[in-house]
């Protein structure tokens, strides 16, 4: 099978992004020249969840380095140190801490990370720059190769132009450091899980003029879901050159294949979350076929990240990225009628639909800005001025056999307590589907301003959206959109911060509803209301949030009858929806305890069908405590965590499904001695079997089974 997806070279003589990067490099050559600036403000600070003081804990996600106590908008940062400590195998891991984060969403599932913030999927941003496009085309992000993750919650499309109104969750890559360092990594786990990992930075030359960094990954393992594997390779090598203290660019790759399946099974109702007619089913069933169902993906990405002081106030920066991502994807499900997943007579089989995709993306984003702070009277003033672009080809080549509740698709029927395999092994032939060719191109700008104890931030962006669908002018779509954000924060002496900020959001859409046409965009806003608290000089930083969020264009998945006497699965867009709650979250340490909690709040209901969001809880309640021994047991170290996930509804009436809440508990043991670290790492250590959500449309997903894994790492 061979991908349609056209170059973007192709598509644009010179891209607007490349003249950017032209004039941040020719500036930068004249004020090498001309001047020898100090380092420049924008360095940012590693950022530890634990050792750390918070006073000095900035985030560049909001594209200015500003301290997080600082920020009247909810921010949570998440690092390496806590990937480590909580052992995080997946994004959805590490996000399940967090205040307001429902991680793992849609259960185990090993071809992507699905998370909700504040009740809405959040967008995912690597670098800055925005990584997916479309669905089922790229691989999976590996935590390893991250320095930490920032969530940004709530609309926050004035700085990256598409933010869901859930927000902004923005991976931050390892990047080359001028201490030498090395890592290597060897970890053995449940489901015959093996990796072994490699982390290498320092710099190339005495006078620390040329930095690298290498990080490379193997891993080969099964699945808690029968005949699904979950094997990765990864390497990312990257490059800083640093001619001066002004100039400083770096050229990051990642390369990465991975190979796996469908973990998700789409269990039905009965026999996971409702009584079924022979028992309980087994979560790890295997509904589609061994040796023919698979996800196979790969990407190649490269990033350019350039920053040029040109005073001692003022800073170019300009971050491009260029992806090429594919996936080869077979796999068989439980027929979906307008009715829903629904088992046969007998109690026991279900028909199968069959898939086949060679789905594909080819991406070229970037973002170019000036940032500085200067300051006008009692006002001191941290300023950015930016154009950001996005180019995204999106092309999905597919074939589907749908079948009915009557008649099996190309998957035949197959038994859910004791599935034979080898009966239907059909041979697709893909349709060649037009493409779609997505752009993007937004002017923002910045002012976060200090005035006494007063800090007020004001932001406002222009972007510009066209989606083209190939050979189909009918769903093709021109707009543009205007957006803002305002925050203001009182720091009081006693570490009180009190803030209130506005927000909007505008997230252009890929893809078509049921009826074929385009997806508008959906817009939002929300209001939020909170207190930030840092006791005294202590390491730890208290945030209470409260918020109300609304939505335009939100989608909602249906079934639509066909001449044929089928039904076609799609969205159609409903109109308004809204979002309420509270969050609390405290995150730092505390003598030898290294802490984060959360509570959080959500009520939430589309307001054309008065029903709650799907899987969506209520509330969510999280604790992760890890002790670090002094005295006769120094190096020994040992953590506990409490993950309680509140009842959540099926999205369609609030009565026919109400998944029961659970409660999980995570472990970990680790001993550090001279270089070696030793760990053993237990999630769900009870081994709960539980379903993470249901669907009106009949199905259910299994959360993640107990997972063990035993740990070592040197450190050079």
């Amino acid at each position: 099978m061979t991908s349609h997806t056209l170059p973007v070279a192709a598509r644009r003589a010179v891209h607007p992004l490349a003249l950017a990067v032209g004039i941040t490099f020719g500036l930068g050559h004249v004020a090498a020249v001309a001047a020898e600036p100090k380092a420049t403000s924008t360095t940012i600070e590693q950022v530890t969840v634990v050792g750390k003081d918070l006073a000095q804990r900035t985030t560049a996600v909001g594209k200015i380095d500003v301290p997080l106590v600082e920020t009247p908008f909810s921010v949570s940062i998440l690092t390496e140190d806590f990937f480590t400590a909580t052992g995080v195998k997946t994004l959805q891991d590490a996000l399940q801490y967090s205040a307001g984060v429902n991680g793992g969403t849609y259960g185990i599932d090993s071809r992507g990370d699905w998370a909700t913030i504040r009740g809405t999927a959040p967008v995912q941003y690597i670098d800055g720059l925005k990584s997916l496009f479309g669905s089922y085309n790229n691989t999976r992000a590996v935590p390893y190769t991250l320095d930490r993750v920032e969530i940004l919650k709530g609309p926050s499309s004035v700085l990256y132009g598409q933010g869901s109104l859930g927000g902004v969750v923005n991976l931050s890559s390892k990047l080359p450091e001028q201490e030498f360092s090395a890592q290597v990594w060897v970890q053995y786990g449940t489901f015959a899980r093996k990796q072994l990992a490699a982390d290498v930075t320092g710099a190339l030359d005495t006078d620390g003029e040329w930095l690298f960094r290498v990080v490379a990954l193997g891993r080969d393992s099964e699945t808690q879901t029968d005949y699904v594997d979950d094997d990765s390779r990864v390497f990312s090598p990257s490059l800083t050159w640093k001619p001066s203290e002004a100039t400083s660019i770096t050229l990051l790759a990642n390369i990465q294949k991975d190979e796996t399946g469908t973990g998700t099974q789409f269990l039905p109702w009965q026999g996971t979350v409702l009584p079924g007619a022979f028992g309980d089913l087994d979560p790890g069933v295997f509904l589609s076929e061994p040796g023919w169902d698979k996800y196979n993906s790969e990407q190649e990405a490269f990033t350019l990240i350039a920053a040029q002081a040109l005073n001692d106030s003022w800073t170019l920066n300009a971050r491009v990225r260029h992806t090429d991502s594919s996936a080869d994807y077979w796999s068989m499900w439980p027929v979906f009628t307008g009715s829903g997943l629904r088992i046969n007579a007998d109690g026991r089989t279900i028909n199968r639909a069959a898939y086949v995709s060679d789905a594909s993306s080819e991406v070229l984003v970037g973002d170019v800005n000036l940032q500085g702070g200067f300051s006008t009277g009692f006002i001191d003033h941290k300023l950015v001025v930016g154009v950001d672009v996005q180019d995204a080809t999106i092309d999905n080549d597919f074939w589907r056999s749908n079948g009915s509740y009557a008649t099996p698709g190309a998957g035949g029927s197959i038994d859910l307590y004791n599935p034979v395999y080898g009966q239907y092994l059909p041979t697709p032939t893909i349709t060649n589907y037009p493409y779609t060719q997505l752009e993007q191109e937004g002017f923002y700008i910045q002012d976060h301003m200090i005035a006494g104890n007063w800090v007020l931030t004001a932001a406002l962006r222009r972007d510009q959206v066209k989606s083209q669908n190939q050979n189909a002018a009918s769903v093709n779509y021109d707009t543009d959109a205007d957006t803002g954000r305002v925050g203001v924060m009182y720091q009081f002496a006693n570490g009180l911060r009190p803030y209130a900020s506005y927000t909007e959001s505008f997230e252009p859409m890929a893809g078509f509803n049921v009826y074929d046409e385009a997806l508008k965009p959906k817009t939002g806003e929300q209001t939020e209301l909170g207190i930030k608290y840092q006791p005294g000089s202590s390491n730890l930083l208290v945030t209470l949030a409260l918020f109300e969020i609304n939505e335009n264009g939100r989608t909602l998945s249906v079934s639509v009858p066909q001449p044929d006497n089928t039904f076609k699965q799609g969205t159609v867009q409903t109109g308004e929806a809204e979002s309420e709650g509270a969050e609390l979250e405290v995150q730092g340490t505390w003598a030898q305890w290294d802490v984060i909690a959360s509570y959080s709040y959500t009520d939430t209901k589309d307001k054309v069908t008065g029903y709650r969001f799907a899987a969506i809880p209520e509330n969510l309640a999280s604790f992760w405590g890890s002790y670090r021994f002094t005295g006769d047991l120094q190096g020994l170290r040992v953590g506990l965590g409490l993950r309680d996930i509140g009842k959540s509804w099926d999205g369609r009436d609030n009565r026919a499904v109400r998944i029961n809440g659970y409660t999980l508990v995570d472990a970990m043991l680790g001993y550090e001695v001279e270089n070696w670290f030793f760990s053993l790492n237990a999630r769900n250590l009870e081994d709960k079997i539980h379903y993470t959500s249901c669907l009106a449309r009949g199905d259910c997903f299994a959360g993640e089974r107990r997972t063990i894994t035993a740990d070592v790492r040197y450190n050079f």
